[in-house]
């Protein structure tokens, strides 16, 4: 039976609970001199009995339940006594149940000791119904704190103590869309920024996307046959020996499908290979007459030639995502039109309304039809000055030019005008993997050295 008194007890007889949500007390230096001149004008929650740092539980002396910042303070403020109401009777469930129900009403709790604290409430038998009325949380705030429970708890505490990194509950929302919870914690402990994080987040969240949908045409194509393709004929699909009969767009949201029509002409040598956002089904070309082999410096130049493009669409994709609002704008408006345009003007790029249709029809102007264009039209009416400028930088990096010579030797000037562009994209949080870094500062090794003289 639960039984209560209230008295004056000694500070040194007081000991905090581990099991406090509130893992860091705060700055108490107000409420200590609140409490130097007024004294505690609330009783502190206790019961008997405490816990010492092995764990192992005394009877003698108390542990807190309600009052763990004024303790804090009374000790700071020189108090060697403090009022506190006894409650006795109270099994280990109902002592957590009451801090937690306490310390969720507290706003400054932080984001992780709200995780942690409704997952032991989860934990303790209560449901998601029964936490939204005891703390007056929406059932789907708590949802997303219980996702939150599950990431690494280190990492967040290291980023709520990192001042530059200003990590918020929307950064954290943006991990959801992520299943994997170990790449949820890639992400958060890889991200050097809140706006890094949500870019990282939605790249990864858009790859688990396109694995499934990867995985649905590549068990289709084994079913009817199909072999994967070796790593020698991946690298030969730029010397005319392959042709691809299909490829299916992994970022595309339609059903993945094997049309009946493929299937029925499917031979043995035909293969299937996991390309950069797609998957391909490749046949021999039919030979011609014998040729030299390629010089290996056409066949380095060709493979540059398509890890630039791939780096090129996913600039596109990441770009795509800040017109359309996915990605957080910046609040430095002025300064980033500035630097936008400095970098337009130094690529020296045509700046033109056809340009800006063409990313959203897909099309130059005269392949689009009039109806796709006053539909990119009006979408153009709608954008902000910074949204226009970046879908003209999109179109401007793609005509840079090639970044290497007719012998495979890095162009200096024409990756600096990219190096520059790219700058740029970061204000929204765009991050380099290390191989586009090679291509970019001339390390990579396709790149033809240059001959000592």
């Amino acid at each position: 039976m639960r039984t209560e008194t209230a008295t004056m007890l000694s500070v040194d007889v007081l000991h905090e609970h581990p099991q406090n949500p509130r893992k860091s007390i705060g700055d108490v230096s107000e409420l200590t001199e609140s409490i130097r001149k007024n004294g505690i004008m609330q009783n502190l929650t206790v019961i008997p009995g405490h816990w010492d740092d092995s764990g192992n539980f005394h009877e003698d002396e108390y542990t807190l339940l309600i009052g763990h910042r004024r303790f804090n303070a009374a000790k700071a403020a020189g108090l060697t006594e403090v009022p506190c109401r006894i409650v006795e009777g109270m099994d280990e469930k109902e002592q957590l149940s009451t801090m937690l129900e306490e310390n969720m009403q507290r706003a400054d709790l932080t984001i992780w000791e709200q995780a942690t604290g409704f997952q032991l409430m989860l934990d303790l038998g209560d449901t998601e119904e029964g936490l939204a009325e005891k703390t007056g949380f929406s059932k789907t705030a708590i949802r997303h704190r219980l996702n939150i429970a599950k990431l690494d708890g280190k990492e967040i505490k290291k980023k709520e103590q990192d001042d530059s990194f200003q990590l918020t509950l929307k950064d954290l929302y943006e991990l959801e869309k992520i299943e994997d919870i170990k790449t949820r914690n890639k992400v958060l402990k890889d991200a050097r920024d809140s706006r890094e994080l949500a870019w990282k987040a939605h790249q990864a969240a858009e790859q688990e996307k396109m694995d499934k949908r990867a995985a649905i045409i590549i068990k289709l194509l084994k079913a009817a046959g199909v072999k994967e393709a070796p790593e020698k004929v991946t690298h030969e699909m730029y010397s005319g020996k392959w042709e691809t009969v299909k490829e299916w767009d992994l970022r595309s949201e339609k059903e993945p499908k094997l049309a009946k029509a493929t299937q029925a002409d499917i031979q043995s040598d035909w293969l299937w290979y996991w390309y950069y956002g797609s998957v391909k089904l490749i046949k021999p070309t039919p030979k011609k007459k014998e040729k030299k082999e390629a010089d290996p410096t056409e066949k380095n130049k060709k493979e540059l030639k398509k890890k630039v493009k791939e780096l090129m669409v996913k600039k596109h994709i990441f770009i795509d995502e800040v017109i359309t609002g996915k990605l957080d704008g910046i609040k430095e408006e002025y300064e980033t039109c500035e630097q936008l345009w400095d970098v337009l003007v130094n690529i020296s790029t045509y700046l033109g309304p056809s340009e800006l249709r063409r990313f959203f029809t897909g099309k130059a102007d005269y392949e689009a039809s009039q109806e796709a264009k006053d539909e990119a039209d009006d979408k153009i009416s709608k954008l902000h000055l910074i949204q226009k400028m970046l879908i003209q930088l999109d179109y401007a990096m793609d005509n840079v030019g090639d970044l290497m010579d007719w012998r495979c030797r890095y162009n200096d000037s024409k990756a600096e005008q990219l190096v520059e562009a790219f700058k740029i994209l970061k204000k929204w949080g765009w991050t380099f993997e290390d191989e586009e870094i090679n291509i970019l500062d001339g390390t990579h090794e396709l790149y033809t050295k240059e001959e000592h003289r």
